[in-house]
């Protein structure tokens, strides 16, 4: 999968969305990552990142958000790369939204 820096995320479609890809970018290349909320109703996001299970280590998951929550019209916008920094030759980006949530994600590099 290419870099995409533009996402529209809906929530009836797939609630669980990679955002990046194993080697889709260079090692901590993330300066900043708006999540906006597009929905009539207050919307329910995780943003975390994944690697894979082999045969000799379980899958690993680390949330940078958990079970936040977005009010209408509402844009939440992380903007520090330290904060954003990951491996990303061994892990990949998701969020996950509510089953009826729409979002519309920008992610800077």
């Amino acid at each position: 999968m290419a870099f995409k820096p533009y996402h529209n995320i809906n929530g009836a479609t797939a609630q669980q969305n990679e955002l990046i890809a194993i080697n889709d970018i260079a090692k901590d290349r993330i300066s900043s990552i708006q999540i906006t909320n597009t929905d009539d109703a207050e919307v329910t996001i995780d943003l975390y990142i994944f690697k894979e299970s082999t045969d000799t280590t379980a899958s690993e998951t680390y949330y940078f958000l958990n079970t936040t929550k977005i009010p209408v019209g509402v844009s939440l916008i992380l903007d520090n790369p330290n904060l954003l920094a990951f491996d990303s030759t061994t892990f990949s980006l998701y969020i996950k939204v509510g089953s009826g949530d729409t979002v519309d994600v920008m992610i800077k590099k």
